[in-house]
């Protein structure tokens, strides 16, 4: 083989999983709106939930079964090459999923999830004002704001009708782009057991851009520095290029969320110099650095300044559920609806700490035991050791200063550094003690049960998980997220229609009134 066909083969596969990822997601979300259920009847729901697990289960029985079918037709590559994509088009599904019970508790209404009102209000009226040849606040990231107003353009909806197709593209996106971002440093079974489970308790379908702009920035920044580390390896044209890929990247990112640069920043620049080729390269690394630097300013330069300029004077006076909490709980973020609460934080076994927070602890350390020197430990430990600490600092600064800087969003990015941590010391514990063999690499060294062993266990998981998510964002009059689509429900649309699921006299456009809305329950 050729040098040239070398290379064009090593991209083939790259590209193909980014391919299956999509199109199982699109064949998923297409199937799923045929679900034909009343989003308001639990009994609906229910059956909407069940109807998404089919769908999945059988779709996910497929891909098993093409695996099976390579290792019968073909040995080697092929069946390494059939895992690697099912792995992929398990992540599609995933998102999926969770988008597809956006879509089941949305059905009969053309309204985004809380409609009008609150966050998606406010994002509606930024979009509108773009349209009509106005600007939106610098201090904002905005990314998604834009996209926004894109959509509506294209598809001639209202904002509010075209936020519904975004919150839905967005949530779909959080398996598969978690995926893809950790096959940068992973390989294809750890990118889908480590990357794509640790965004779990992150997805939020309401506003999917923020903690989608984390979930992707981790292992771009892992990656970055892996490629500083190993800067004395390349030529200066190859750093050159890649500086600016991740110039680009990271100005994207930040455009879609700035918050987690701000928890990220000390963390991030402690994590450069510990991997910095001071010694093996110091030239061709200063040279990387200061591209990706440059080419990131250029593409953040309007919103970087205002969100610098805002930063002395502008306050976050949002107090809700979470800020009254205990501020070193971080082992569920239920957002300022939480729903039925109780004891919260919930009681821990050992001196009010749970099990899963030991977990998350041991994982830690056996992370920091097995790969301290390891790129992904340095970067993953000092994003989470700056954002743990910048936490309490704004956290102690409430009482004087009246003001909450958003501190509670911490618990996001804290809770998936150590999980994907908890995740990697799973990895660095098989491939320093060989338990089990073979890895879960997928690839041709992997051994058929392994394959469809990890398979059938990721679709279990996902599967589960997401339905729980769905569920969860299903119509509810409560003080759960729940709200945000029982809103969407019975908010009445521009034109004056109702969703068919409401009475026509009992949909309401004042906020005040949304709670007092009653559906009867359906006759059977």
């Amino acid at each position: 083989m050729t040098p040239s066909n070398r290379t064009t083969s090593r991209w083939i596969a790259p590209l193909l999983e980014i391919v299956v990822a999509f199109v199982a997601l699109t064949i998923f979300l297409a199937w799923s709106g045929t679900i034909d259920v009343d989003p308001l009847d639990r009994l609906g729901q229910v059956s909407g939930l069940a109807g998404l697990q089919f769908r999945f289960v059988l779709l996910g029985l497929v891909l098993i079964a093409v695996v099976l079918l390579a290792a019968r037709i073909r040995q080697g590559a092929g069946v390494a090459l059939a895992g690697r994509l099912a792995t992929a088009a398990i992540s599609g599904l995933a998102g999926g999923l969770v988008a597809g019970g956006v879509l089941v508790a949305l059905r009969g209404t053309s309204w985004a999830l809380h409609a009008n009102h609150g966050d998606s209000g406010v994002l509606i009226r930024w979009a509108e004002g773009l349209l009509r040849g106005e600007s939106m606040p610098s201090n904002y990231p905005p990314l998604s704001v834009y996209a926004l107003a894109a959509w509506t353009w294209l598809t001639g909806e209202p904002a509010g009708f075209a936020l519904q197709d975004v919150q839905i593209i967005g949530v779909a996106l959080f398996a598969p782009l978690a995926y893809l971002a950790w096959r940068l440093v992973l390989r294809p079974g750890w990118a889908l057991g480590i990357g794509v489970v640790s965004t779990l308790p992150l997805i939020d379908p309401h506003k999917p851009y923020a903690n989608l702009a984390l979930v992707v920035f981790i292992p771009v920044l892992v990656r970055f520095l892996q490629t500083v580390r190993r800067a004395d390896r390349a030529n200066y044209r190859t750093l050159l290029l890649g500086g600016a890929a991740f110039g680009v990247g990271f100005g994207l990112l930040f455009l879609l969320y700035s918050g987690w640069y701000v928890w990220s920043a000390p963390g991030a620049v402690l994590a450069l110099l510990l991997v910095f080729p001071w010694k093996a390269a110091p030239r061709k690394g200063v040279a990387l650095v200061a591209v990706t630097t440059a080419v990131f300013a250029l593409v953040s330069i309007r919103h970087l300044y205002g969100l610098l300029r805002g930063a002395g004077s502008t306050k976050d006076q949002y107090f809700y559920f979470d800020v009254f909490t205990d501020p070193a709980y971080f082992s569920m973020w239920r957002t300022d609806l939480p729903g039925p609460v109780g004891v919260w934080p919930p009681l821990g076994e050992l001196g009010g700490v749970g099990l899963f927070t030991i977990v998350l602890v041991i994982g830690l350390a056996v992370a920091l035991g097995l790969g301290l020197r390891r790129t992904v430990v340095i970067a993953v430990v000092a994003c989470l050791a700056g954002t743990w600490l910048l936490r309490f600092y704004f956290a102690s600064r409430m009482y004087a200063e009246n003001a909450v800087q958003l501190y509670p969003r911490t618990v996001a990015e804290i809770l998936y550094c150590l999980l994907v941590l908890t995740g990697y010391a799973v990895f660095l514990a098989v491939e320093r003690f060989g338990v089990p063999r073979p890895r879960f690499a997928l690839s041709g060294k992997v051994g058929l049960p392994a394959r469809i062993g990890l398979l059938a266990a990721m679709l279990l998981l996902l599967g589960s998980a997401g339905s729980a998510i769905a569920d969860r964002h299903m119509p509810r009059n409560d003080e759960s997220v729940g709200f945000l689509a029982w809103v969407a429900q019975v908010n009445r649309m521009p034109d004056g229609r109702c969703s068919p699921y409401v009475p026509a006299d009992a949909c309401v456009t004042q906020y005040d009134k949304l709670r007092e809305v009653k559906v009867p329950p359906r006759k059977r």
